[in-house]
């Protein structure tokens, strides 16, 4: 009897271990099809993988990368910050997450996003110093402009 939840146990761990290499291959799949420009197709086999395996941070990535790639920023947004609840060091996702706020002239979350991939990984910072320079740029044209004095 006490065999049983061993059995059980690695029964388990080897459909969790099949799940995952499922999903690792859907994923390989959907890179593929990135590359090839197939948008449609990649977020097609890229949502299978986050189905088949709802714990993979990496399919949760690539899913948003898909949907920044095909412009509809808020499918990235809350692809990324999946890929974010998952592994919340993820600094890829953060700067993914930085440009697609960036396109949707939500400035000052695209600012906090690079800002916390940058505290993530350093190394970050010099990828990041033109997404900054642009978002200060950009910042400065949507800001209101200062009231001019009324003369008294």
């Amino acid at each position: 009897m006490r065999m049983l939840p061993i059995v059980f146990l690695g029964l388990l761990f080897a459909a969790s271990a099949t799940l995952a290499a499922d999903a690792g291959a859907l994923i390989r799949d959907g890179e593929a099809k990135l590359q090839a420009g197939e948008l449609d197709a990649a977020v097609t086999v890229l949502r299978e993988a986050v189905a088949t395996d709802q714990t993979s941070a990496l399919a949760r990535l690539r899913l948003g990368g898909a949907f920044l790639m095909k412009q509809d920023y808020s499918g990235a947004i809350a692809q990324f910050r999946e890929t974010v609840r998952l592994d919340p060091n993820n600094a890829n996702a953060f700067v993914g997450m930085s440009v697609a706020y960036l396109h949707s002239a939500r400035y000052d979350l695209a600012r906090a996003s690079l800002d916390e991939a940058i505290r993530i990984d350093p190394n970050k910072r010099k990828e990041a110093e033109p997404l900054l320079a642009y978002i200060d740029r950009a910042s400065a044209r949507t800001d209101p402009a200062p009231a001019e004095p009324h003369p008294q």
